[in-house]
């Protein structure tokens, strides 16, 4: 491999002078070399000398002459750097990106081990909004990645079909009239969720009697039988199926979607509750604000301890969300002898089957022996999901395989609210979503606001386009705009979507991203000559960093296996999309001529492979010509 291969022939250089255990890493500076050594310092205690010395002393003694991708050695303050042999280092980047294709980088260590990725999960009461976009694109992309690794990835919805969310929405269509058939042009998500989920919450709250039969029906729902019952299976999965059509939008995926109301029927906490009191992690309140009470002591945990136990099981014998997510998180470790049954809920848009939990299902899919558990949660959750953990670790689980991938909400800019139809207050630069208040951007109808920005704009680039392919265009750019920027951020970061920017087609944005490789595949359509890996002498600066940053994949994405970090993905794309461009308008290849012609085309081609695995990875759509 390139990179790999050069830094191998570093280390058996350094071995070969008496450095058993050699560090070679890349540098930052390539002017000072490909790669270098911090063997030097590592030396320096122990022999009592000046690391520039050793440093000096070291690049003496070595000799370059055997090597193949290595030309010379030369100590700089202390490190020894490793400069390439351009000439025999480019084709080797070459012909590895050639002979991977489109498993590029992909080491294959995931080979035989399964990730089990849980995100989305949204209350099946309403459409999505843009700060549940942030969740999808990140979980996706996460699957996505861990897929390329050679994982079997198992990618899991969970469903809150029951509680307090859920009877509002049935009290708006049983007690207070509403229809079952939305408005013309109005999803039945977005209608549940900000018709009748908002107007039932408002009653509710100011009239006794509907906050009765409110509590009525979340009892009816969680027996499992009667009317509202009935009803609330039914909405459930007509809201479920339009909030998954947006998510297809933006490029997901699902392999299995729990129900919350199935978790409960299949007994998954009674097991976890008498595992949790034979290992004396829980106990019952007799007296105190809390009497009756079953609670989770926390008081071995060093930071949970502070705030004080967690109510686990309520004095009328109901369970917390936080009890039901003990089982569920156990369940998904392999913890529990109890299991779901399955049957097909629908299918994905490449063709691969969903499956929903089902009492009449026939279908079993074994969760057993996961290295990695990834729950997808806004840091909003992040003391449940600490609480999740520790008692999986009173229960004698490997808690560590459960990782809570936490990020930070999303919010609009004040002009894009403007433009979808909301009255921001006075003064308010941003806006937040809230349920409840029915105060919340959704994704379809932010995507279809930038969709048709991106038509507009292909239809003035492309007036013999039909109408069909300027708006399949449209959307590919809207879902990129959104998508890059959504996963982008550092996660620990606040993201204020501004179309203005995400749209841009320079800079650091989706557009950017399928606009160069656009212009990268008009190169290779005009050209009519072969490709050769070999240059006819060393390659230009523009070549090399081009060169240099394609070889880097592989070990972004060894650092992304232990890191779990999208950002640098990210990162990688727009710096590789730049070197791109910056080649494209410094070194001529249509009007090049010879062996440095088909050289210059064999980068092309291959910073394709490389681009494409990319965007790919990060869920943003290619587009042929932009």
């Amino acid at each position: 491999m390139g990179l790999k291969r050069l830094i191998t022939e570093a280390e058996k250089l350094l071995r070969t002078v008496g450095i058993e255990e050699p560090s070679v890493q890349v540098n930052k500076d390539p002017s000072f070399g490909e790669i270098s050594s911090t063997a030097a310092f590592q030396l320096a205690k122990s022999l009592g000398k000046s690391p520039v010395i050793i440093a000096e002393e070291i690049a003496s003694k070595i000799d370059v002459s055997g090597s193949e991708l290595i030309s010379s050695v030369e100590a700089v303050n202390g490190y020894v750097n490793f400069r390439a042999n351009w000439v025999g280092y480019s084709r080797t980047i070459l012909e590895e990106i050639f002979m991977g294709g489109e498993r590029y980088g992909s080491s294959g260590v995931g080979a035989g081990r399964r990730v089990i990725i849980e995100h989305t999960s949204v209350n099946p009461n309403k459409a999505l909004h843009v700060g549940h976009a942030r969740n999808v694109c990140l979980g996706d992309t996460l699957a996505r990645l861990y897929k390329f690794l050679g994982y079997d990835v198992l990618v899991l919805n969970y469903i809150d079909d029951s509680g307090t969310q859920m009877a509002d929405v049935i009290l708006g269509f049983m007690e207070l009239g509403y229809s079952l058939e939305p408005p013309p042009g109005m999803g039945f998500d977005e209608y549940c969720g900000d018709v009748v989920y908002v107007e039932a919450v408002k009653r509710a709250e100011s009239d006794p009697e509907l906050a009765e039969k409110r509590r009525q029906i979340t009892r009816e729902i969680e027996s499992r039988s009667g009317k509202a019952f009935e009803l609330n299976r039914m909405i459930v999965s007509r809201v479920l199926k339009d909030q998954l059509r947006t998510c297809w939008r933006l490029g997901a995926r699902y392999d299995v979607l729990n129900m919350e109301s199935d978790i409960l029927t299949y007994g998954l906490w009674d097991e976890v509750f008498e595992k949790l009191k034979a290992a004396g992690a829980v106990y019952y309140a007799e007296s105190g604000p809390k009497a009756g009470c079953w609670l989770l002591d926390l008081s071995g945990h060093p930071v949970l301890s502070k705030e004080g136990d967690e109510v686990l099981i309520k004095s009328d014998g109901t369970t917390t969300y936080i009890a039901r997510d003990i089982a569920y998180a156990a369940w998904k470790l392999g913890a529990s002898s109890k299991d779901f049954s399955y049957e097909v809920f629908g299918e994905n848009p490449d063709g691969s089957r969903i499956y929903v939990t089902s009492g009449r299902g026939d279908v079993r899919i074994p969760v057993s022996s996961a290295v990695k558990v990834i729950n997808v949660i806004d840091v909003r959750q992040r003391r449940p999901q600490e609480i999740v953990k520790y008692a999986l670790k009173l229960l004698g689980l490997d808690a560590e395989k459960y990782i809570h991938y936490g990020y930070e909400v999303v919010a609009l800019s004040r002009k894009d609210a403007e433009r979808l139809g909301y009255s921001p207050e006075p003064g308010q630069r941003i806006i937040h979503m809230s349920g409840r208040r029915g105060l919340y951007i959704k994704v379809n109808q932010l995507l279809d606001m930038l969709r048709e920005r991106a038509a507009k704009e292909v239809r003035e680039r492309h007036p013999d386009w039909s109408d069909e392919k300027v708006l399949e265009t449209g959307e590919k750019i809207a879902v990129a705009a959104l998508r890059y920027a959504l996963v982008k951020q550092d996660t620990d970061k606040m993201i204020v979507v501004d179309t203005d920017e995400i749209m841009r087609l320079e800079g650091d944005t989706g557009p950017y991203l399928q606009y160069t490789y656009a212009r990268a595949l008009r190169i290779l359509e005009k050209a009519d000559s072969e490709l050769s890996t070999s240059p006819p002498a060393e390659p230009s600066e523009p070549e090399k960093n081009l060169l240099r940053r394609m070889a880097y994949l592989p070990i972004l994405l060894e650092e992304f296996h232990s890191s779990m970090l999208i950002k640098p993905i990210a990162d990688y794309a727009y710096t590789l999309a730049s070197e791109f461009n910056i080649f494209y308008e410094k070194v001529p290849v249509l009007r090049a001529e010879g062996g440095e012609r088909a050289f210059r085309l064999a980068i092309v081609k291959a910073f394709t492979i490389v681009f494409s695995i990319v965007l790919d990875l990060l869920g943003v759509p290619r587009l042929e010509v932009m």
